[in-house]
């Protein structure tokens, strides 16, 4: 099965808002064996969206739809699919029923606008949304699917897993899908794809890189006609990769970049304390972002930019002050160059229990250069913990 995803709302186009939908719902194509053609975003307008479709319907057998469900006149995807479908919509009484309780439960009486929520058509099926006011619809034209699902990302996950993916799955060859991810540090997506380049050319397995603010992530995706097939057709290649990346990869699956580095501060018994001028806390605040991180990170100290800040110094004192068994400093200087992009160099050093001392020219936006420094810092850590060398 081949599918196209449609990204529906104006806020899309104009940039206000960041398609999340759209990569979720790819990874999870991806884990069901359907060929995504396309992502396609499209504004609040009625013909663009029916013209959207129709060209969508030509190409594959499945079209999802994501937003513009909501109650207002510029919600207008219901509309769209049921001219592409040659039917009107009319309100399900059970369907408002439920719309009202919905808002009875909270106290509040249903505004007569959300009566248009619970419009159907003759080839809609009703996709129930337990977390919201929209009800998704599971559309069968021919031998062919529209599925519409409500643009807020909690409600469409939710929706996704327990309604559209299980519909989806008899219409689906028996056939079943594994993935694995790799976490790297240290290493850019070019560096990455020279040393794996053979595997990434393989139609099976199929293996891709993509760099995150979190490094580059490696994922395998292997099929088979049964879990074993799957796994075992996973199992050399993700092996493979993890010889070659070695000194690279900190993580597996989910694990988060703060996770990891705690986790090693934890397996050697190590606290840490840290202490960064001009890179607005940023290695800090993502271990932070660890709900448990206080308990290994005893405390941080932020300062703006300062010119004569010098790394291991910091290292010493917020070692001392906090009581921990592992200083960090963390030292940025910068300067503006062109088109809003500074230049300079991020030093760091680790004082007690570990010691380094590293610096990396940077160049980028100012955001950038701060969450490229944090990077930085983490990767210094990683590798200390580890009996790494330096970067080459």
């Amino acid at each position: 099965m081949q599918a196209y995803i449609l990204s529906i709302g104006s806020e899309l186009i104009q940039g206000h808002l960041t398609d999340t939908n759209a990569t979720f719902l790819a990874q999870e194509l991806i884990g069901l064996g359907i060929d995504l053609l396309h992502v396609v975003q499209v504004p609040d307008d009625r013909g663009r969206l029916e013209r959207a479709i129709r060209l969508a319907l030509d190409d594959a057998g499945l079209v999802i739809c994501s937003g513009g469900v909501g109650p207002t006149e510029d919600d207008l995807t219901r509309e769209a699919i049921a001219a592409v479908a040659g039917e009107t919509p009319e309100v399900d009484l059970a369907l408002l029923d439920g719309i009202r309780s919905f808002f009875a439960a909270r106290g509040l009486e249903m505004p007569e606008q959300n009566a248009k929520q619970a419009w159907l058509i003759p080839s809609a099926e009703t996709l129930p949304n337990p977390v919201g006011t929209a009800p998704g619809w599971f559309v069968r034209l021919g031998d062919k699917i529209v599925v519409s699902m409500p643009g807020v990302p909690r409600e469409m996950y939710r929706m996704w897993r327990e309604q559209v993916a299980p519909r989806l799955a008899p219409l689906l060859p028996a056939r079943v899908y594994r993935t694995f991810n790799f976490k790297t540090i240290g290493i850019g997506e070019s560096a990455a794809g020279q040393r794996i380049g053979d595997l990434m050319r393989l139609d099976e397995p199929y293996v891709g890189t993509y760099a995150k603010d979190d490094g580059v992530h490696v994922r395998v995706t292997a099929g088979g006609a049964t879990a074993d097939e799957a796994e075992s057709a996973l199992a050399a290649t993700v092996a493979d990769i993890g010889r070659r990346l070695a000194p690279w990869i900190y993580a597996e699956s989910d694990r988060s970049l703060a996770g990891a580095l705690l986790d090693l501060l934890r397996e050697r018994g190590l606290t840490l304390a840290v202490a960064e001028a001009g890179t607005g806390g940023r290695f800090g605040a993502l271990l932070y972002t660890e709900p448990d991180a206080g308990t290994t990170l005893l405390g941080m100290t932020v300062v703006g930019l300062e010119p004569e800040a010098d790394p291991t110094t910091l290292a010493d004192a917020a070692r001392q002050s906090f009581g921990a068994a592992v200083g960090m400093g963390v030292a940025a200087t910068m300067r503006p160059v062109e088109q809003g992009l500074y230049e300079g160099t991020v030093r760091i050093a680790l004082a007690g229990a570990l010691t380094a001392g590293e610096a990396f020219p940077l160049r980028a936006a100012f955001p950038e250069f701060q969450r490229r420094a944090g990077m930085n810092a983490a990767d210094v850590l990683r590798r200390a913990m580890l009996g790494l060398p330096p970067q080459a």
